[in-house]
């Protein structure tokens, strides 16, 4: 039995937490619209902000909401209560999964296409206020070809018979599904890390609503009573940005996103300074590849932290670039980039899911097939699942129940004999086998890694 040495966090999370099986699942990325008028159709750019993951079993919902904290709805569907996860406060709360009072509307013979899937309309009658006897009319398009989402603050959505794609409401802001695709939910997710506290409610106290504003050390969101624009202070109130914008999200590493009052999205650094011009329909960043992705007259491209243009606006939808490639989206079929922006896979494709520096994993009727970037030949076919690695020549697979990973030309490199298994990470993944629910580590060779000696190397951690 071979020794290996591994960081403290793979001991830590094989350790502490059972086995975690890996669950089919669509993902739908939700964003807010604005339209210029209540009677017309939302325009504007959109504002993402849930992630949804969601199977006939579970939902995993990642709010992107610009409160200042970010938020993770956990919900098994046959269980009265839910979770919801504050990452950065290291807090969870559990609420009673409640069931709305509102009266649901269906009506016939209204249909119409959202994110690729056939939507049914029903309608909803909500009071305006206490005060008022007049309702507004909520209408909600949902496909009874997806499972039912819902989450906190949405919970009439537990009655719709399917996924709501969108919600629109009299005041022109709409919330509607941008893209789905296949995906999938480790049972890993719905564990609460041990560390974490639970609370009847992060605002229980001034204390806790404060740090509900904070967007980075000694930063916080506040809001004009008169314009309802936001700006930044810091703790002793003192005005860092002035409130001009309509949102402002949490610094990541020294840049926030914003939304300026012409409905443009920039980028500011923590003093307040733009860094990224307010030109933009959209923007997303990712902190550790250094990249943003832009969005001008719904067409979609890549940039780098100083703005500069790496993949033009050409796409009607595009990934971040890993491994020197990019996804990208063209009437509805998927294609690779490289980093100067050439095509090097066509848009030939229903869904890629993604990629590495050598290969991507494209989906085809609900079967994963591991593809070579650069000869575009199919290595792998017909999976229930593939999934890239940390290791560039490891692929976790399934076929038929089981588990295992394939090596870059395609071949079985651990073989398919686990009931269930992770993606490598520090050189270890967990895995369990079919007449045992406990958890091991193997190493990328297929061998069993003793934790014990592997703990004793990371004693001087």
């Amino acid at each position: 039995m071979k020794k290996i040495s591994l960081s403290f966090a793979a001991i830590l999370a094989a350790s502490t937490m059972s086995f975690a099986q890996i669950n089919k699942a669509f993902k739908i990325n939700y964003a807010i619209t604005y339209a210029v008028d209540p009677s017309e159709e939302a325009q504007a750019a959109p504002v993402s902000v849930y992630e949804a993951y969601v199977n006939n079993d579970k939902i995993k919902v990642i709010s992107a909401s610009g409160d200042g904290e970010e938020s993770i709805f956990l919900i098994k569907k046959n269980e009265e209560q839910s979770i919801i996860l504050y990452p950065g406060l290291a807090k969870y709360v559990v609420k009673e999964n409640a069931l709305s009072p509102h009266a649901i509307k269906f009506v016939p013979n209204q249909t119409k296409m959202i994110a690729g899937y056939p939507c049914k309309l029903a309608q909803v009658e909500i009071p305006i206020s206490e005060d008022n006897d007049e309702n507004s009319t909520l209408s909600i398009w949902y496909s009874d070809k997806l499972p039912a989402t819902y989450w906190e603050g949405f919970d009439l959505f537990k009655k719709i018979p399917g996924a709501v794609l969108q919600l629109t409401t009299p005041l022109g802001m709409d919330m509607i599904a941008q893209n789905i695709a296949d995906s999938q939910l480790d049972d890993k997710d719905f564990i609460v890390p041990e560390d974490y506290e639970q609370v009847a409610s992060i605002y229980e106290d001034e204390e806790d609503s404060e740090e509900s504003n904070q967007i980075a050390e000694n930063l916080y969101l506040f809001e004009d009573a008169a314009t309802n624009l936001l700006g930044v202070q810091d703790g002793e109130e003192k005005t860092i940005v002035p409130a001009q914008y309509l949102y402002i999200a949490p610094f990541v590493g020294d840049l926030s996103i914003v939304q300026y009052k012409n409905e443009k999205y920039g980028g500011i650094n923590m003093a307040g300074k733009p860094i990224i011009p307010f030109q933009y329909d959209y923007l997303g960043y990712d902190d550790h590849l250094g990249q943003l992705v832009f969005g001008l007259n719904e067409k979609y491209g890549v940039m780098d932290k100083s703005g500069k243009i790496l993949i033009s606006a050409n796409y009607d939808m595009i990934s971040f670039i890993n491994g020197g490639y990019a996804v990208f989206q063209q009437k509805n079929k998927y294609g690779i980039l490289n980093q100067a922006g050439k095509i090097i896979v066509p848009a030939t494709y229903s869904y890629i899911s993604e990629n590495n520096s050598t290969h991507f994993i494209s989906i085809e009727n609900d079967r994963y097939n591991l593809t070579e970037i650069k000869t575009n030949k199919i290595v792998a076919p017909d999976y229930d699942l593939i999934s890239v690695t940390e290791e560039p020549n490891l692929f976790l697979a399934s076929k038929d129940g089981k588990y295992g990973y394939l090596d870059g030309q395609g071949k079985v490199a651990i073989p398919f004999i686990y009931s269930g298994a992770t993606s490598f990470s520090d050189g270890v993944a967990s895995v369990s086998l079919a007449d045992s629910d406990d958890v091991i580590l193997i190493n990328t060779k297929g061998e069993r890694v003793e934790i014990d000696a592997a703990a004793e190397a990371t004693d001087t951690i």
